[in-house]
């Protein structure tokens, strides 16, 4: 397989017979290409990145040190300690990543070779799956790459066409050229779909035997996704192609993308530890954005060291509401934000990261023992970026149709409507405001703990994270030792860090 001195892929390593069996194997292939995507699913889903992520979005709160989750977001925000001898728990945060997804890029990048140089992918039955293959491997290394740049400062790009033995520092290329090519790969992944007739068998992309039409569907989706997250800064995000965006969107999934976990290979750091009370809380930051009673104002203007969880009040039914009769009876229970007055983590590491709340509504995951479906993308992250497109253009009327799929009916909100005025992407979400604001809160509400970083992404282009948080991270301090490359880092109020708007 795929190997060099100067690049760790961390890929199987096979010998040479095994090689030559594999690549001249049609069955032990398809076998060994259809692992990609669970390795594009473990490199992202476990606990880190995912959880760290979360965090440093305000999507949730976890004072432990586990992962990386403390460092990353304690306040002020400190610069991310990109040393060989960190943690290797907390190495995690960009090793892990940055080496599985790039062995999921190798593993499907062999099938692709190996059919260039003329192995024909023929069943039992004499069914040619060639272009099903093809397809499929076009699409993992499309959503690797394009995950990659959204991440990471920079990377290098691999594909079937690759000299790993002469790749060196040299072949790095900065984070839009990344997505780029993860796009352009999804773009490949289209075409072949749209000229063959297959479907996928549920253990590639496990619980999704997806057809031709669904695959090609769910590129257009992550196309729509890595354009409209790939910007560091409001400036960037606003420089997106919006257009294309909702193009892709308008031609995206109609049902959720869930991944059927069994709780064994399969499961969901994000949604077992990265949920489960004692471990995560819901930001008080986040669930804030629904108070109406002004509890959410006080907090954001008391001193950080001083500030404490404290009761939301709201009409918003995915949260549980705080006691406005004065009965010690919760006006109503959330159906996705749950309450627990047992407070988890220490006050000695900053009573700000206190909560009342935790996320409930994939509380199943922790149930089943991580044997439950749980979402990679939901139909309504496109729903927000076509509210979104329609926001850019001026068109209020539009953007509150989207807004309000799910405010009215999951939230039991009255609608919002053009007359609430558009607002700017200045505008922080609020369960009341501007349409800016109530798109930016919808979707944080429903999107939460869905796609791996997608709040951090939307963060960054919004103007919303705290000021000085990392807002993409450096190659893995193992890898620049191998490159033979200076160490560096971002965040902590040097370079890489998100300004305060």
């Amino acid at each position: 397989m795929f190997s060099s001195c100067q690049f760790d892929l961390n890929v199987p390593n096979l010998n040479e017979p095994d090689r030559e069996r594999v690549l001249t194997s049609p069955e032990e292939l398809e076998a060994y290409v259809s692992s990609a995507f669970y390795n594009y699913w473990y490199g992202t889903h476990y606990y880190a990145p995912s959880m760290p992520l979360s965090v440093m979005a305000d999507e949730s709160t976890h004072s432990w040190g586990s992962f990386g989750c403390r460092e990353l977001s304690v306040e002020p925000r400190q610069a991310w300690n990109n040393s060989i001898s960190h943690d290797a728990d907390r190495q995690y945060v960009v090793l892990h990543p940055w080496r599985t997804l790039y062995r999921a890029i190798s593993i499907a990048a062999d099938g692709l070779r190996a059919i260039d140089e003329g192995l024909d992918i023929v069943n039992i039955e004499g069914n040619d799956q060639t272009a099903r293959l093809r397809a499929y491997a076009k699409f993992v290394t499309g959503i690797c790459h394009g995950w990659l740049g959204c991440y990471f400062d920079k990377g290098f790009i691999l594909d079937e066409n690759t000299d790993l033995d002469n790749l060196d520092k040299s072949a790095l290329v900065p984070y839009k050229e990344l997505t780029i090519k993860g796009i352009t790969l999804l773009y490949e992944c289209i075409a072949l779909c749209e000229t063959g007739s297959f479907t996928l068998p549920a253990g590639w992309i496990r619980g999704n035997a997806l057809t031709q039409h669904e695959l090609k569907t769910l590129a257009h989706s992550y196309i729509a996704r890595f354009m409209a997250s790939v910007g560091r800064t409001v400036d960037e995000r606003n420089a997106a192609d919006w257009a294309a965006i909702k193009a892709h969107a308008d031609q995206g999934i109609n049902n959720d993308f869930l991944i059927y976990c069994d709780g064994d290979q399969w499961w969901s750091g994000l949604h077992y530890l990265g949920i489960k009370e004692g471990w995560t809380r819901s930001n008080m930051r986040h669930v804030g954005t629904a108070d109406t009673s002004g509890n959410f104002e006080s907090w954001l203007n008391t001193p950080l060291k001083d500030r404490k969880e404290f009761y939301i009040y709201t009409p918003d039914l995915r949260f549980t509401s705080g006691d406005s009769a004065g009965t010690g009876l919760f006006d109503h229970e959330g159906t996705d934000y749950w309450y627990n007055y047992r407070i988890p983590f220490p006050p000695n590491r900053g009573t700000y990261f206190f909560s009342y709340y935790y996320h409930g509504r994939y509380y199943d995951h922790v149930y089943t023992g991580c044997a439950s479906p749980v979402p990679e993308m939901k139909v309504t992250e496109l729903d927000m970026l076509r509210a979104e497109y329609y926001l850019r253009i001026g068109d209020g009327a539009s953007a509150a149709v989207e807004i309000n799929k799910t405010r009215t009916t999951r939230g039991g909100l009255e609608p919002v409507s053009a007359a609430d005025g558009i607002g700017s992407v200045h505008d922080k979400p609020r369960i009341f405001g501007s349409l800016w604001s109530t798109m930016k809160y919808e979707k944080n509400i429903e999107c939460d703990h869905t796609g791996v970083g997608l709040a951090w992404m939307d963060d960054r282009g919004w103007g919303d994270l705290v000021k000085n948080t990392v807002i993409h991270f450096p190659i893995p301090a193992k890898e620049l030792q191998i490159l033979g490359m200076d160490n560096y880092t971002f965040g902590g109020g040097g370079p890489g860090s998100a300004p305060k708007y």
